[in-house]
């Protein structure tokens, strides 16, 4: 996990001495979290607590800094276990997942030395950006149980604190489709990427865009990105934290941009699967493509893009018939590689059917 950088200041020359004209030593603590204080609900994050001495003159005794670590409610301390942050001879003494207390149990820190530990808390709830805070207290120098102070502390740089704000997850959907055109008649889509000759991963069928949009009128978009669309139907895709209701709609270079039923409440993980029935598509807007299993899929040979398949449509595949065109484009329709006779009885059927966009 990438950490912040942390810069402290250490007191130095004659106004450090000036300042602890009584004392041997200084203890000071400061506080940061990683990643700008932001985290996701069920992700973790690092709090950075530097602990040094200022000095001027002597070394902080092993078991005598009992610094403790306070969190909001809107994050947690992983147990014990999990904090491996700690560097050697430093120690956790307690740990109730809002507050962590460590000790430098046989770790003497030398003057103008710091030492840094990184703890990991867990997002909880979503929150405003919330306060936490760092605190040292004295051990009595043998075994880390409660002390006296640190002669000649300054009590003004013994306390710290920051801000930790907790975001919804991100959004990972996983979608399940099926393109009619590209369907092998057995259980699978054909590898048209590879067909058309283009560099693919295996088992890819093709790329598809994702979109979320609004459940409100205009219904808007709120989030797009591009994914593959696997053989078997299946595309994975992130989008950034969201909440309520989206409608999913799938747009495709040459299939018919298709719509979910309905909104779909947005969380950590969504899926849908449009192949199951019609009805998953909004206005049932998909062709049988399998009967037994039962298997949906989305419309192909609207390739103009204006939702809705016509002579236009048939046009562009014809000229490239006529011209002969293979390699990736979006008039192999049926995804073998070339633009030829078998590319065109399904758009012809679908344009009689007078097939377009269902969509609110």
């Amino acid at each position: 996990m990438k950490q912040l950088k942390l810069i402290t200041l250490f007191c130095i020359g004659a106004l450090c001495t000036a300042s602890n004209s009584f004392g041997q030593a200084n203890p000071f603590i400061n506080v940061l979290p990683s990643n700008g204080g932001i985290v996701a609900v069920g992700d973790t994050i690092d709090i950075v607590v530097t602990i040094g001495n200022t000095g001027p003159i002597s070394t902080i005794a092993q078991a005598k800094l009992r610094p403790i670590i306070q969190v909001p409610p809107s994050v947690t301390f992983l147990p014990t276990a999990a904090q491996v942050g700690l560097p050697a001879g430093w120690t956790i003494l307690t740990n109730s997942g809002s507050q962590l207390r460590v000790c430098n149990s046989t770790d003497p820190i030398p003057v103008n030395t710091s030492r840094s530990i990184v703890l990991k808390v867990k997002g909880v709830s979503v929150s405003a950006p919330q306060t936490f805070s760092g605190n040292i207290n004295f051990g009595n120098g043998t075994t880390c149980a409660a002390g006296v102070s640190v002669a000649g502390d300054l009590t003004t740089d013994n306390s710290a604190t920051s801000t930790i704000k907790v975001e919804s997850p991100l959004v990972t959907l996983n979608l399940k489709l099926f393109i009619q055109g590209y369907w092998d008649g057995v259980s699978l889509m054909k590898a048209v990427l590879a067909n058309q000759g283009e560099t693919s991963t295996i088992n890819a069928c093709d790329s598809i865009d994702v979109e979320l949009h609004s459940n409100v009128a205009p219904f808007g978009l709120d989030y797009a990105t591009r994914t593959i669309l696997e053989q078997n139907g299946t595309a994975t895709c992130t989008f950034p934290p969201s909440s309520g209701s989206k409608y999913i709609v799938v747009k495709h270079r040459s299939a018919l941009q298709t719509w979910s039923a309905n909104p779909v409440t947005m969380g950590a993980n969504v899926n849908y699967d449009f192949s199951t029935d019609a009805s998953k598509a909004y206005g049932d807007n998909q062709i049988q493509i399998s009967t037994s299993p039962s298997i949906w899929a989305f419309y192909s040979g609207d390739l103009i893009i204006d939702e809705n398949m016509d002579l236009l449509d048939l046009g562009a595949v014809e000229s490239d018939i006529s011209n002969f065109t293979y390699g990736y484009v979006s008039t192999d329709l049926n995804g073998d590689g070339n633009v030829d006779l078998l590319d065109s009885p399904m758009l012809e059927s679908n344009i009689s059917n007078f097939i377009y966009s269902v969509h609110p």
